[in-house]
């Protein structure tokens, strides 16, 4: 990483020839300003070209829930995707019922294969077959509950 030097006017002569200490900080210093070098002036965001930061240029994990923006249309756009999911998609939700496999409770799963959907007004479960792996989110023992499709 380069190091940022100041560099004083007075060092500076028109004229004069420049001292080779003050020629490598004239090197070294635009490097240290891009790479946020101790004491170096920070670039501002009205420098930067618009879409400048792309998913690319963005670290693994640098964007984290709390600076992620929550307005009306981020909660629209969140209720869309969600509303756009085919029944049994990753992230569904599903009442269903477990045929076999025995209790599970909060955070167990279960494989598809062993679920039916059902409703709470109903004993007999559907004969559809959820595809997947599916995580209990209430107390599932020979009764139905809701269950969200984790893989």
């Amino acid at each position: 990483m380069a190091v940022w030097t100041d560099i004083s006017d007075a060092v500076l002569e028109p004229g004069k020839p420049i001292r080779s200490v003050d020629g490598i900080a004239l090197r070294e210093n635009p490097k240290a300003i891009a790479e946020g070098a101790a004491g170096a002036p920070k670039i501002q965001t009205l420098a930067l070209d618009s879409e400048v930061v792309t998913t690319e240029k963005v670290a693994s994990q640098a964007v984290t829930a709390p600076k992620l923006a929550v307005t009306a249309a981020e909660t629209t756009w969140v209720g869309n995707m969600f509303s756009n999911l085919s029944l049994g998609a990753r992230g569904m939700l599903a009442f269903a019922k477990a045929v076999s496999g025995g209790s599970v409770g909060p955070g167990g799963t279960r494989s598809g294969s062993v679920l039916r959907y059902t409703s709470l007004a109903s004993d007999e479960p559907t004969t559809i077959i959820p595809s997947g792996t599916w995580m209990c989110l209430g107390s599932a023992g020979t009764d139905g509950t809701l269950w969200v499709r984790v893989a």
